[in-house]
């Protein structure tokens, strides 16, 4: 973070203090600093709020792992279907994948809740089956041509499909399936804080559940505080990674 975004985070960061912790202490819309501190500990001890978080935690990061491996097991499997037409992932799957894509993620989180209302992994499945359509889409509008040329070539050298598909074709896909999943990071986050707020599912959710049963505006802002902050460093830690790993893309 240069200079000017620091001076400008503690220039906000004073202002709210001086606004809503001197003079409009109790103004029914935003807390004082005080206030949110307080809340924070009321968070961790009467709201269990870390295992909460950690079962939050969880539902994302592994939907982001699952979404890796289907994507890599369907490349695998179309490249031993169909000798090498890479295309095929446009034909068979695009179409599909498209169809979610113009679905409300709260829609399809709705309707899935009310088929299984009481499955102990509905938050996991839900935050896959929004979040996949989207990775593969992205991953399937870009550059088959290249990808074609590459799979053509490497097959002209006595490589089988498979073999093409998983050790060349993948691993230029590879990391446009990962951008994906960064450039919905936060969708990611939202649909399993909703899922488990519908359900009344133990992470965030559920205590923004109970927080909003109750109108707690303090505890809602600081949760909001606290999340937003929590997702803007992961999303910065992941895109160092990206690059540092990806670094030829």
């Amino acid at each position: 973070m240069n200079s000017i975004k620091v001076k400008i985070v503690i220039l906000i960061l004073l202002t709210y203090l001086i606004l809503f912790e001197f003079l409009f202490p109790a103004n029914g819309l935003f807390p004082s600093i005080s206030v949110i501190l307080l809340s924070i500990s009321e968070l961790i001890t009467d709201y269990n709020f870390l295992s909460n978080l950690a079962s939050t935690v969880a539902a994302v990061y592994i939907t982001v792992l699952v979404n890796y491996l289907i994507a890599k097991i369907l490349l695998s499997v179309i490249g031993w279907i169909k000798s090498g037409k890479f295309s095929l992932g446009s034909e068979i799957l695009l179409p599909i994948t498209s169809i979610f894509r113009y679905i409300p993620f709260i829609l399809i989180a709705l309707l899935f809740l009310i088929w299984f209302p009481d499955f102990i992994l509905d938050k996991y499945l839900i935050a896959i089956l929004i979040l996949l359509p989207q990775s593969l889409s992205e991953v399937f509008d870009k550059n088959n041509s290249d990808k074609a040329s590459y799979f053509y070539f490497y097959k002209s050298l006595g490589l089988k499909d498979h073999q093409v598909m998983n050790k060349i074709i993948f691993r230029l896909i590879e990391p446009e399936i990962l951008l994906s999943q960064l450039k919905n990071h936060s969708l990611i986050w939202s649909v399993v804080i909703v899922t488990e707020f519908i359900q009344r599912q133990e992470g965030i959710g559920g205590i923004l559940f109970t927080v909003f049963k109750y109108q707690d505006i303090s505890l809602l802002f600081t949760i909001t505080l606290l999340i937003s902050l929590l997702v803007f460093i992961a999303q910065k830690i992941l895109n160092l990674v990206y690059n540092k790993v990806y670094f030829w893309k």
